[in-house]
């Protein structure tokens, strides 16, 4: 598995239409299966269940801690 994942301008753009999803009571939209499985190897974004998903990011620290337990 590649473990040099990085965040992309789309990954931020759909990070950003969850948050506004949530905030308005909204359902999530449809996200690309690629870019819910990048999100949540980065721990970005959990999924819950259909049309369900939530920001989850506990920071940089989080990061660098996954990172370090490989």
């Amino acid at each position: 598995m590649d473990r040099t994942l990085t965040v992309t301008a789309e990954d931020i753009d759909w990070l950003r239409k969850l948050r506004n999803a949530r905030a308005a009571n909204q359902p999530s939209p449809d996200i690309p299966t690629s870019v819910v499985r990048k999100l949540t190897l980065l721990a970005c974004a959990e999924v819950k269940g259909p049309r369900e998903h939530s920001n989850k990011f506990g920071g940089r620290d989080e990061l660098d801690r996954r990172k370090q337990n490989g």
